[in-house]
Formats: structure tokens, sequence, C-alpha cells
């Protein structure tokens, strides 16, 4: 059996990181300027912090008031630069203790203890106590590396023990935008496709496309990175979404596990940060809050009918606090 994690921002946040855009635009606006076109972006973010909560999204709109391609690219490397640096000191100030290793491979494979008991019940008999292989993969939307720093990872399967005669391994991590490291070659910004740049001029050019366009960036690599992360996710029974916003710069991989709700009995734990946890006499509110959560996130992955009864069951929402910390 297949199981995939999407690991977002929010697990690096979790851990003690300041890798919020926030965070870098502080930063950012006080490096020196090298070009017109950058200190006029620096002060559209200055002055409208809010618009800019999210740092792909607000590309798309911003290049909107972009007249040329030559400033498309300064914008690109100057961005893409200052980011890299900036979560480079982020993520080399991380240095975890050796015994979090077993508590994250565990915490892994067992992520139903986040959910009241029935449903952990139901996820156990359903998904974690089947006699059967188990496999799982990360996919990490994130440019550090602190998923591999936690585990010990070098790149070689991690086994989480055995059940019987059958074993739980950690088979793979995928970087799917890239590393803040420069030795290791790329790092993706931008958006999920061209309609998400507002301006027609601009999204139809191939430079600009090549820059902002994730999907387009990656593929000039080689390396198929988004055709393997599709294949885990097209073939998992459970698939985890851990400290991701769920915003449309990653929209196509939403679409993707909702096609796999659609078309198979996965199952889907989503970690929903904003919530309340359950206690005292809150128990209504909070299943209001799962249900209108639910209703949420089936609008993201692109699933028209909202009130599918089948699917909606085999969505799980989980508002707990702790999973995933480690400090």
């Amino acid at each position: 059996m297949d199981y995939v994690y999407l690991i977002g921002n929010g697990f690096d946040r979790n851990l003690g990181l300041n890798t919020d855009y926030k965070s870098f635009y502080d930063w950012y606006v006080n490096e020196e300027s090298k070009h017109p076109a950058i200190a006029k972006l620096k002060s559209e973010i200055s002055s409208n912090y809010e618009n800019w909560s999210d740092l792909e999204e607000g590309i798309g709109l911003y290049l909107e008031s972009i007249d040329s391609v030559e400033e498309t690219r300064e914008i690109h490397k100057d961005l893409l630069d200052a980011l890299q640096r900036y979560i480079s000191m982020q993520d080399k100030g991380f240095s975890p203790q050796k015994e979090y290793a077993s508590d994250f491979l565990t915490d892994l494979f067992e992520p139903y203890k986040s959910l009241r008991r029935n449903l952990q019940n139901e996820l156990k008999r359903n998904i974690f106590d089947r006699d059967d292989h188990k496999y799982l993969r990360i996919i990490s939307f994130n440019y550090t590396e602190t998923v591999e720093k936690l585990l010990k990872y070098t790149g070689k399967e991690i086994s989480a023990g055995s059940i019987g005669s059958h074993v739980r391994k950690l088979s793979e991590i995928e970087h799917i935008h890239g590393f803040c490291d420069p030795n290791k070659g790329r790092m993706a910004l931008g958006l999920d496709n061209e309609t998400q740049i507002k301006n027609s001029e601009l999204a139809s050019s191939y430079q600009v496309k090549s820059r902002f366009i994730k999907p387009t960036y990656n593929s000039l690599y080689g390396e198929e990175h988004h055709k393997k992360c599709l294949r885990w996710i097209n073939n998992a029974s459970f698939i985890c979404i851990f400290g991701m916003s769920m915003g449309i710069s990653d929209e196509s991989w939403w679409h993707a596990i909702g096609k796999r709700l659609e078309t198979s009995e996965a199952r889907v734990l989503f970690f929903y940060d904003g919530g309340f946890e359950l206690r005292n006499n809150n128990g209504p509110e909070f299943q209001e809050q799962i249900d209108e959560t639910k209703d949420w996130l089936i609008s993201k992955f692109g699933i028209e009918n909202v009130n599918d009864t089948d699917i909606r069951s085999r969505i799980y929402i989980s508002c707990t606090k702790s999973m995933f910390k480690y400090t």
C-alpha cells in the first residue's frame, strides 16, 4: 500500500523557522535594489502587505502592471536569488536532536493519532492495519531540508519496522519546487499555469512562462519531478496534507488529489492549522468547523459535488497543534 505526504511551509514554521513570506519581505525590502523594477516591486510590497500574503499569488497579480519582458527577468532573478539566500539562512540554522528521527518516523506512519477515537479506529481498520507492505513517499513543497535533517535521510530507504512479515518503509522524498541549496540546481517560484498571470501579453511569452510557471520552469531541468509526484498521488491509498495553504499557485496538485478521490477509494487527511481543538463543550461548534473545512477543501480539489457523501466520508480533518512539532 502506498502513502503520500504533501508537506508545506507550515511544517517549517512548526519547527520554529521564520520561513513565512512576511518575515522574508521584512528582510527583502531592506536589501539593496540594483534595478528600478526591483525598487518599484519593493515599494509595492511595503505599501500592500495584505495583498502579498502569498508571494506567488502576489506575483501573478503584480505582473499585470509590468510593461516589458525585461522587467520580468529582473524581478524573477532578484526575487529568486534573495529568497534563496534568506531561506538558506533559516535552513542552516535548523539542527534537530537525534532522538527526533524516531519520533518523526513513527508519527509519519501513525498520523491518525491526531483524530477523534472513532475516526482513528476507522482509519486504522481501513488503511493502517491492513495486512500488506506499506511504502511512504514525501512530496515537500519547501526549499529547506528540514524533513531530511529530522530523519537523517541520505537518499536511501528508511525502515519503520515491520508488522508480522510486512514491512513499513519511507521510500523517497521529492522536493517538487527544488532546494535553497544552490548546489542542488533549481528553485521554482511562481504560478501553477499561465491563466494566473494577469497580463495577457506576458502570459503568451515563453520567456515569462519559463520563469514564473513552476511546471514549465521545472521541465527545463529534465528530471521529470512533476510526473514522478503525480504517479505517487495517482497510486496512493492514503494522502496526508500538512502545512499547506492550498493556494492557487499549486492548483494542479489539489486537482490531482481530487481526481484520485473521485476514481478510487483513497483517503485524505488534512491538517487544518486555523482551527480550534475539541475541548470542553465545543463539540457542535467543532463539528461545524470540520464540515465547513471539508466544503472548502473539496472545492480546492476541483470536485463539483461538494455534498458527495462517499468522498466526504473519506476526507479527515485534524485541528491538532502538536503534530510534527519537534523543538
